[in-house]
């Protein structure tokens, strides 16, 4: 049977989440120490796949999503110059904390091309037992355990860009439209996001 998991080894995703760490405590965000503590005994955040099947649908592929949107919004820094370094990283690592308990490993059988055989192959499922939407329920959680600014939380909040079920609307495409104009943070964080989700993860 096929499972799901990383091609990236056990290695690297322990350093990766010693990146991750050392980056948020560099924050100095007050209860840094409470958010970091939840994360990893609460939730699944450091083996949990970025998605079901389009990016980084792997075990740990979510730690190596937010890693990669941070890198990338740090480099597109030098264009938007945005002087908080603090809310680079609390964006840009934190920003898919809604997945966190989100997937559940399930199988379902693959007709093998060619033949007249299937096989198991396992799959990420989703299992949303907090339903409150993306964006949003990132800020929600995150605000449980941390302050944000309130550029953070909009940045946070719209992320999805256009794959967000409230902006497809008028209203909520205004709102979103309205959000990049006055928060530099919010287009380049939606930005960042999206790169890293077709071409770096």
């Amino acid at each position: 049977m096929a499972d799901v998991t990383s091609s990236l080894g056990e290695a690297i995703l322990r350093a990766y989440r010693g990146q991750f760490e050392e980056l948020l405590r560099s924050t100095r965000r007050e209860n840094i120490e409470g958010l970091l503590a939840w994360l990893s005994e609460e939730t699944d955040f450091y083996i949990a796949p970025a998605s079901q099947n389009i990016h980084g649908a792997f075990d740990g592929g979510l730690l190596v999503h937010s890693m990669n949107v941070y890198k990338l919004l740090s480099n597109f820094n030098k264009n938007i110059k945005y002087e908080r370094e603090d809310s680079l990283i609390i964006a840009g690592l934190l920003h898919d904390v809604c997945k966190v308990n989100f997937y559940t490993k399930g199988v379902r059988n693959v007709k093998t091309p060619g033949k007249r055989e299937w096989t198991e192959q396992m799959v990420y499922q989703i299992e949303d037992t907090f339903p409150m939407g993306h964006g949003e329920k990132s800020v929600y959680l995150l605000m449980k355990h941390i302050a944000l600014t309130d550029e953070e939380a909009i940045a946070i909040r719209w992320h999805m860009n256009g794959y967000d079920d409230t902006a497809r609307s008028y209203v909520g495409g205004m709102t979103q439209a309205n959000a990049y104009r006055t928060y530099p943070l919010a287009p380049a964080l939606a930005i960042a996001d999206m790169y890293a989700t077709y071409f770096a993860d």
